[in-house]
């Protein structure tokens, strides 16, 4: 076999522009394929950790959940058994209200387990006492208050909540409410929400069951398997988690689709190699048919071309990653302050990731691709009959093949028939 990939480097040598070029074509498809594959991976990474700074992964939303068609309500019992899988857990109540002034809200009834559950932080004024009318807003609808009701940390500020009777008949029921703080901004729905007392919110609305509940975790990695635990119950669980899992799943569809377009370039390749090694098979037609002549069987010749094919694929595979890693160290360079400029986002580190992965995958991709190419051409190569250019190859007929070639070839092919 040694002697087989000998061989295959000094034809290979003889022809050294048309080798040459052959490798430019492989090593430019298989960077584009690790370029572009970066360049999604990248995306996918810096998507995956703008919410995990912007979300808790160890918080779990708890919500009403359905069964067979009916509605399974979050009862005193089922916070009770919710409680065995979180370190915190903070049930609440959601109702939405209105000002005189059609300023719409929706207002959270609490414990101080949420706000510990949540980490809310007081931006300014202080937290809600317990058994009182207070509310304290989040940061968008405290500037919303400030601007359209005038209303401000301190002031009172009437609203109405509509309730539904047993008949389904509208009942509207006046609340003043006291302003009493304002929470610094969380970049999430709770910028939009107030925030109450449990009790008095459970005696406006008269509910007996909860909206929601709120489940901290000691680590992220519990998630899961609290997660599970707490569906067996019926009920319907939200984390950051599903964000990551749909961004993932979306962006994995996208860099699929973005590496089989730049794939495209792959197949060129391959269509080169089957080009130049048929070319190559006829102009070699003389040789293969001495070798032929001396014994060698259809396995030789296909395994003298083969190594070749392997060479030029291995060589251009790791020139290839290299540009590679160059083709996506310009689109971090060029395209990441490109994007942070023209869509305003936030800077970060990279625009595109690079590791083993993928370039092991353009590697082994361009392997295989050239190994069959080149199997679809050598067997041209069998074709040639042990008779064909033995008188031409010793000078007649013109053959271009000259004779220390053609003696090199036998003395090397016999030497690997004994060796065998």
């Amino acid at each position: 076999m040694i002697e087989a990939f000998l061989l295959a480097m000094r034809q290979l040598r003889t022809k050294k522009v048309r080798t040459l070029l052959i490798l430019l074509g492989i090593s430019v498809g298989v960077a584009a394929v690790v370029g572009v594959t970066s360049l999604g991976e990248g995306i996918r990474v810096n998507a995956v950790g703008e919410i995990e700074k912007s979300h808790d992964l160890t918080l779990i939303e708890v919500s009403p959940g359905v069964s067979n068609g009916n509605i399974i309500l979050i009862t005193e019992s089922k916070v009770r058994a919710v409680s065995e899988y979180g370190s915190v857990v903070a049930p609440y109540t959601k109702d939405d209200y209105v000002t005189l002034n059609k300023t719409y809200f929706k207002a959270n009834g609490i414990s101080a387990q949420y706000m510990d559950a949540k980490d809310l932080k007081l931006e300014a004024g202080m937290w809600l006492e317990e058994g009182t009318y207070q509310i304290v807003l989040g940061s968008d609808i405290g500037e919303k208050f400030a601007k359209i009701e005038g209303a401000e940390i301190g002031n009172t500020i009437d609203a109405r909540i509509r309730l539904y009777g047993e008949e389904g008949r509208a009942i509207d029921k006046d609340i003043t409410f006291m302003i009493a703080g304002r929470l610094k901004p969380t970049g999430t729905d709770t910028d939009d929400q107030a925030f109450m007392d449990m009790n008095i919110a459970r005696e406006l609305t008269g509910k007996d069951v909860y909206d929601g509940i709120m489940v901290k975790l000691d680590k992220s990695g519990q998630t899961p398997a609290a997660r599970t635990a707490i569906e067996k119950l019926g009920l319907t669980c939200y984390s950051a988690q599903d964000e990551i899992d749909s961004v993932n799943k979306i962006m994995n569809a996208v860099t699929l689709v973005l590496a089989f377009f730049s794939s495209i370039s792959l197949i060129v390749g391959g269509l080169m190699i089957i080009n130049t090694m048929i070319v190559s098979v006829y102009e070699r037609t003389h040789e293969i048919g001495i070798t032929k002549a001396i014994g060698a069987s259809e396995l030789d010749i296909i395994r003298m071309f083969l190594s070749e094919c392997i060479i030029i694929g291995v060589l251009g595979g790791i020139l290839g990653d290299l540009l590679g890693v160059l083709f996506s160290f310009l689109i971090d360079s060029v395209g990441r302050p490109m994007l942070v400029a023209q869509l305003g986002i936030a800077d970060f580190e990279h625009l595109t990731v690079i590791n083993i992965q993928i370039l092991a995958a353009g590697f082994f991709n361009i392997i295989g691709h050239i190994r069959y190419c080149g199997h679809l051409s050598c067997m041209e190569g069998c074709k040639a009959g042990p008779g064909q250019g033995v008188t031409t190859a010793l000078g007649g007929d013109g053959c271009q093949l000259d004779h220390y070639c053609a003696l090199s070839t036998v003395v090397i092919l016999l030497s690997v028939k004994d060796g065998a």
